[in-house]
């Protein structure tokens, strides 16, 4: 109701103004583009793991020139009249942080073609897609074959099961990750079985995971540098009610360290003696890079 809302409040806005006049001649108002939405296509081979994303605004260009960023649902004013050719990027929270964000560069610039007009309001809902030459390091979506992450510091007892009903499911049908720890386990730490080499070189690498968890999750990676290995905490996934999704902006930690340096990544888990036990599931985990 509140996008609806939004949406018809600045409708009677256009109206309104454009029935003003300026020193006796008539405003010259704005066509407008509605995004109201998104979707996200992934390879149908299953490479490219699944279709979850959360797109929180959109940057719009005209002809390579940025008109400006807007969060979704975004009305868009276009200051021209006529055939004209718009391009839209999907706007992400760089490392999850609401304060910076960020076009993802692992996913295509949409394009349409529109008429603008004024006072015309076009609607459209572009289709992002994975960049051609994004390289999929690894995707753990728990409905493959074997495991990309092991048990690293754990007590007897503690797993990870396959869950896929009801809210336990980030996709309904298909398998998430659930993470069951025993009553004396206080520190659990989940961990790449394999490293994973990120060229670098200002090549955009991003880290994504889906998680629903009612406890801190700290994501991080660790770098076989050719001084040791050497850790790199990212991102402090707070509890969630329900399930999110973060991409974790892994460019600059990447760019300082040696070309083609190895990397696994990690998940830890801090657990007060004498709590509950904690609800931790994890899904769609994909390490890219472009």
């Amino acid at each position: 109701m509140k996008n609806i809302y939004r949406a018809s409040t600045a409708i009677v806005f256009i109206t309104l103004f454009s029935q003003c006049k300026v020193f006796d001649n008539e405003v010259i108002v704005p066509g407008y583009v509605y995004i109201p939405s998104y979707k996200l296509e992934t390879a149908i081979d299953g490479s490219q793991g699944d279709t979850t994303a959360k797109i929180v605004d959109v940057w719009v260009y005209d002809n390579g020139s940025t008109i400006g960023s807007y969060g979704l649902p975004a009305l868009i004013p276009i200051q021209k009249k006529g055939s004209m050719e718009i391009g839209i990027d999907a706007g992400i929270l760089k490392s999850g942080q609401d304060y910076e964000r960020m076009p993802n560069p692992l996913l295509t610039r949409a394009y349409f073609t529109i008429d603008a007009q004024p006072q015309k309001i076009d609607t459209i809902t572009p289709v992002f897609k994975y960049i051609p030459r994004a390289k999929f390091k690894f995707i753990e979506d728990f409905d493959r074959v074997g495991l990309r992450f092991t048990k690293f510091y754990s007590m007897p007892g503690d797993t990870i099961i396959y869950v896929n009903s009801g809210d336990s499911a980030r996709t309904p049908g298909k398998n998430s990750g659930m993470i069951v720890l025993t009553d004396s386990t206080d520190y659990f730490r989940l961990i790449t079985t394999d490293p994973y080499n990120l060229t670098g070189l200002n090549l955009p690498s991003i880290l994504e995971m889906d998680y629903n968890s009612d406890v801190i999750l700290f994501i991080g990676l660790f770098a076989n540098t050719p001084t040791g290995v050497k850790q790199i905490p990212l991102f402090n996934a707070f509890p969630t009610k329900g399930w999110n999704k973060v991409y974790i902006n892994l460019t600059d930690e990447v760019a300082i360290n040696p070309i083609n340096t190895e990397y696994k990544v990690y998940i830890d888990i801090y657990r007060s003696k004498g709590s509950p036990r904690p609800r931790i599931i994890i899904d769609n985990v994909k390490l890219i890079e472009g």
